[in-house]
């Protein structure tokens, strides 16, 4: 007997933005226990306005470490709850260099049943989804390749499943297979442990963002800017923008000042490495047509997913703090 699972999911047109997403990645090396503490404040007031953007019913975070290790905290009732586990979050982000937040507005399965909770964990991967998909077909394909099946009611599980059978280390050329498999809503992010130091993020129909902090080896990204907490001290930019002026009858041109954060356009994943002395980001521009073809754009900063990028050699200047 198969272990497909119908759900009567009804997906809308349009962004699809049920959950919310949020973290941090780190550089590898030693801080003081006061950062420490600093960090795990603001992880928790992200995750407080990850969960007002919404009114959902459930938030986790996962703490991942360069060895592979992993440590999640799922908590079904609202997020003040984590408050007293804030020595908790401090011990546990020492050492730890990604972290994965998740605010959860239940569409299938209650989260007072914690395994409906993100992240959702498949062999290799770990990861956090915001949207809605179809995964019956999903589901189908693993079946034929002798998958157990899904320990979740959750739609979103699929993705994670798909991801370790086709591309356990989440490399670009074995992710863009799974992304023709999805058809609905998603912003995906992602940890495997097959490569632990880097933090996979793509934003499909549903947001994400990321902000970089280059002197303090620190980058915090989310759903959208508005998550940020105020405490982040992120500095403003001026960007021009047209608005429509139905009075005149025409576009007007404005100036105004919005946080100086990194929006991923609509297939674009970007790959986050943790280094010693600094982060390395590399960004990719995937198919999302559902094409066999794979073409995408390359952006390097001086990491590899490039198989002709020599990033051995600066990786290796990073450690020795060259």
């Amino acid at each position: 007997m198969g272990f497909v699972l119908k759900r009567n999911t009804k997906m809308g047109k349009g962004k699809c933005e049920m959950c919310r997403l949020g973290g941090v990645v780190l550089t590898n090396g030693p801080r003081p226990v006061e950062q420490y503490r600093e960090i795990a404040e603001d992880l928790l007031m992200l995750i407080v306005n990850m969960e007002r953007a919404l009114g959902g019913d459930g938030n986790s975070i996962a703490f991942h470490y360069p060895n592979g290790s992993y440590h999640i905290i799922k908590e079904h009732r609202p997020s003040n709850r984590l408050f007293s586990r804030y020595e908790e979050i401090v011990k546990r982000l020492q050492g730890a260099i990604i972290v994965q937040c998740h605010a959860r507005l239940s569409t299938c399965g209650p989260s007072e049943q914690h395994e409906n909770m993100h992240p959702f964990v498949h062999g290799d991967v770990v990861g956090c989804h915001n949207g809605q998909i179809e995964d019956q077909s999903i589901w189908e394909e693993l079946e034929k390749l002798g998958h157990n099946g899904p320990y979740s009611t959750t739609d979103s599980e699929a993705i994670f499943a798909a991801l370790d059978t086709f591309a356990h280390d989440l490399h670009p050329k074995s992710v863009q297979p799974v992304i023709d498999m999805l058809h609905g809503t998603y912003a995906i992010t992602a940890v495997s442990k097959a490569r632990p130091d880097t933090l996979f993020m793509l934003a499909g129909s549903n947001p994400l963002c990321y902000w970089h902090s280059k002197t303090k080896g620190i980058l915090w990204y989310a759903s959208t800017p508005s998550l940020f907490p105020d405490t982040l001290n992120i500095p403003m930019k001026k960007k021009k923008k047209k608005t429509w002026d139905r009075y005149k009858k025409q576009y007007i041109e404005t100036t105004v000042k919005e946080l100086d954060v990194y929006e991923l356009e609509e297939g674009e994943g970007v790959y986050i490495k943790a280094g010693k002395k600094r982060l390395f980001i590399e960004s990719h521009l995937f198919d999302l047509s559902v094409s066999y073809s794979y073409y995408p754009r390359k952006l390097y900063y001086g990491y590899g997913w490039d198989d002709e990028w020599d990033w051995e050699s600066d990786f290796e200047k990073d450690k020795l703090g060259l």
